[in-house]
């Protein structure tokens, strides 16, 4: 091989590494701009449905304890309304003393399934005190009458009518009273710890009286 051709195969051969070189060069050539774009667009348009959904979820939540606090009211209306018809029906018991004592854990029941309904604790000894605090403020001439009446069952007779409606009554009207008390206390984002009897000792009468009319109505149908 000649002088000229061993040059020549040279620079072939240096041509070829440069080569080489240029084409493991482009291995690690950078990430083109709008590819870099496409990635953080995506990134945001992710984070952005991310936050829509939270504000969604966050809203529908709202939206449905709403709703829960729009049916209470009715809710607590119905259970009282039910429980004043427990009340007079219970009132029918031909024992003497007896019918009070079972009316109590009906207004007691009641209050139970009102403190459910709102959310609150339930404590049976505290809500004793309280009603018992409530009824106290009627007249105590009433509440000794109606106590006498509910003795007049051992009458035969005219005796035991007298008191079986006498009782269903002042059952009925005592057990609307408790409710609607109780409800607008709640209402208003109290419990059973904060109520105060001398507070609503006023509405607590005005209800009472509303409640015979109501207690009359049913018994009437």
């Amino acid at each position: 091989m000649t002088e000229e051709d061993k040059s020549s195969d040279s620079k072939t051969t240096g041509k070829a590494r440069i080569k080489v070189k240029r084409s493991r060069s482009r291995l690690y050539e950078s990430v083109p701009d709008d590819e870099k774009s496409t990635a953080s667009s995506g990134k945001e348009k992710g984070q952005k449905a991310k936050a829509k959904s939270k504000k969604t979820n966050k809203q529908d939540s709202i939206n449905e304890r709403k709703d829960d606090e729009d049916k209470r009211l009715p809710q607590a209306n119905e259970i009282v309304a039910y429980y004043v018809q427990w009340s007079i029906g219970v009132s029918v018991v031909p024992i003497p003393l007896l019918d009070v004592v079972t009316v109590l854990a009906v207004q007691l029941r009641m209050l139970d399934k009102l403190s459910d309904n709102y959310g609150i604790k339930f404590s049976e000894n505290r809500v004793k005190i309280l009603t018992a605090s409530l009824v106290g403020s009627l007249n105590s001439g009433l509440i000794g009458g109606k106590l006498l009446v509910s003795t007049t069952k051992l009458v035969p007779g005219i005796g035991t009518f007298l008191g079986i409606t006498a009782m269903s009554a002042f059952s009925g009207a005592v057990t609307y009273a408790l409710g609607q008390v109780f409800i607008q206390h709640f209402e208003s984002g109290g419990t059973f710890l904060d109520f105060d009897p001398k507070k609503v000792r006023a509405y607590f009468m005005a209800q009472f009286e509303e409640g015979k009319k109501m207690a009359g109505k049913k018994m009437a149908d």
